[in-house]
């Protein structure tokens, strides 16, 4: 054999796993092992909250819009133009004078 056979095969025989060598490493492959399913459980976790703020976020746009539209239609209605033709339908008339004011004194 050559001499980089032989350090190949030195390497190689210096490598061997054994019994030993596999029942001291149990406890730490076991220890990685759980931290590799908690890691995976709070990336599921993360997940589902994402997905639960992105509903969120599409209903509070929803109600948003809903609220604006709203807003809107109430100020058209507001109208003092649109209150006295409903009053006229209504067969109410502006009043000649203005109404008196009351002040309470303490």
């Amino acid at each position: 054999m050559t001499k980089v056979g032989k350090k190949i095969k030195g390497a190689l025989n210096r490598l061997k796993v054994g019994d030993d060598f596999i029942i001291r490493l149990l406890p730490m492959a076991a220890f990685l092992s759980l931290l590799g399913l908690i890691s995976i459980n709070i990336s599921h976790s993360v997940d589902k909250k994402v997905h639960r703020i992105e509903e969120l976020s599409k209903k509070r746009q929803t109600l948003e819009a809903e609220h604006t539209e709203t807003k809107e239609r109430l100020t058209k209605l507001s109208l003092e133009s649109r209150v006295l033709d409903k009053a006229r339908e209504l067969g109410l008339q502006t009043p000649e004078t203005r109404p008196q004011k009351i002040v309470v004194k303490p």
